[in-house]
């Protein structure tokens, strides 16, 4: 019996009659024509985790179309209806990172962000945080020590307007080549579905957020 209620948000849009609907933005092509569609990742990434979450009998609900990209308002407001209709939800963001134009490959690592301030978010942050340290230990983290704690803290939208705990990870960065080539391998998807399984799994074996 789970504590929380998962809701897992797949960042991006996905594949629409074999068109990507958030192009051109949230995409990579590399030099020899590889070409990395976060939104289609991170929806992958999030299909391995729900096995595992079925297997284990934890609660999760999707906010997000398997093919569009969900307004940012209309995710939260999904969320926010279950944190009034049902136990306390925790709402967690999956996506990749990007270095902007001039800077691509250059970026590396994984993040995990909560709103500004210290919030219930930060405890579930801390946990997903260790789990990341230690189950891909051959990938940067990146941390934010200058609140006391390890996860960054930013103003995203699904993050400041949600109204229970909420987290978003950036798994990697898809325009490093390495880290793209991690991702879209059945290897890489599946290890960081684990994670993040392991993360909720300890979650839910901690005292109530």
């Amino acid at each position: 019996m789970s504590k929380y209620i998962w809701l897992l948000d797949a960042g991006h849009g996905g594949m629409k009659d074999g068109k990507y609907t958030t192009a051109p933005a949230k995409m990579h092509v590399f030099e020899d024509g590889l070409t990395f569609y976060e939104g289609v990742n991170n929806r992958a990434i999030v299909s391995k985790l729900v096995g595992l979450l079925d297997n284990a009998g934890i609660e999760y609900a999707l906010v997000f179309d398997p093919q569009l990209d969900t307004p940012l308002k209309d995710r939260v407001s999904i969320a926010n209806r279950l944190y009034k209709e049902q136990k306390l939800p925790v709402y967690l963001s999956i996506h990749s990172d990007a270095m902007p134009d001039g800077a691509h490959g250059k970026g590396s690592g994984f993040s995990v962000f909560t709103s500004k301030g210290q919030t219930r978010s930060d405890r579930v942050a801390e946990v997903f945080c260790k789990t990341y340290q230690s189950e891909l230990p051959q990938f940067k983290f990146r941390k934010d020590l200058a609140d006391g704690d390890t996860d960054k803290e930013e103003n995203f939208y699904v993050l400041r307007k949600t109204h229970g705990p909420a987290l978003l990870v950036e798994n990697l960065f898809f325009d490093n080549r390495k880290e793209a080539e991690f991702l879209l391998s059945e290897v890489g998807q599946g290890k960081i579905a684990l994670t993040l399984f392991k993360s909720i799994q300890a979650t839910e074996n901690k005292k109530p957020i």
